[in-house]
């Protein structure tokens, strides 16, 4: 017990010698670990899909036995309808996985038609530097073209490349928030 004390004890003393920079130093730093558990706590967009069409067809085809007896009985509303064993099964195991699948099938599709939106942006102000950094980005554009044609990179790894050569080239920082919302949608 002493020895958890010194600990806490010099802990203590150690936080106490801190001046305003230090603290808001700390501060930062809670505050990026909280949002980084935050956003790795929120599940993808097909996932919540998935669990609204599960969670559906658990209180629309699945009950207790006891709901069921008062539900026939008129006492209790419940999930009364009564289906074969081979719908059911459709219902509880196909139906939510189509439901994830084709939501992110969607979103992605969402978030390809928005990157190219971005990058046409990107490329307009990429258009107003200096002949010097655009000759740049077009040999590292010229060689990732080559890397794509030599079979290393797929047309979606390509794309991102390319997206995100154009992003650092037209000096507009992204939006961390909106970076965030991305990021978790595609993922």
């Amino acid at each position: 017990m002493d020895k958890i004390t010194d600990i806490l004890t010099d802990i203590v003393n150690r936080v106490k010698k801190w001046d305003q920079k230090k603290i808001a130093q700390e501060r930062k730093e809670v505050g990026r670990y909280l949002l980084k558990q935050l956003f790795n706590q929120i599940p993808g967009a097909s996932a919540v899909a998935a669990l609204l069409v599960g969670g559906w067809i658990a209180s629309t085809f699945t009950t207790s036995p006891i709901t069921a007896t008062l539900a026939s009985w008129g006492l209790m509303k419940g999930g009364t309808r009564v289906v074969s064993s081979g719908t059911y099964k459709f219902l509880s195991v196909l139906l939510p996985l189509f439901a994830a699948g084709t939501t992110a099938y969607s979103v992605q599709k969402l978030l390809k038609y928005f990157r190219e939106k971005e990058m046409e942006q990107n490329k307009m102000l990429v258009a107003q530097l200096d002949r010097e950094l655009q000759a740049a980005l077009q040999a590292k554009l010229d060689l990732l073209e080559k890397t794509r044609e030599a079979g290393l990179l797929s047309e979606s790894e390509y794309f991102t490349k390319k997206a995100n050569l154009y992003q650092t080239y037209s000096r507009k920082l992204p939006e961390k928030i909106r970076e965030l919302i991305i990021n978790k949608l595609a993922g």
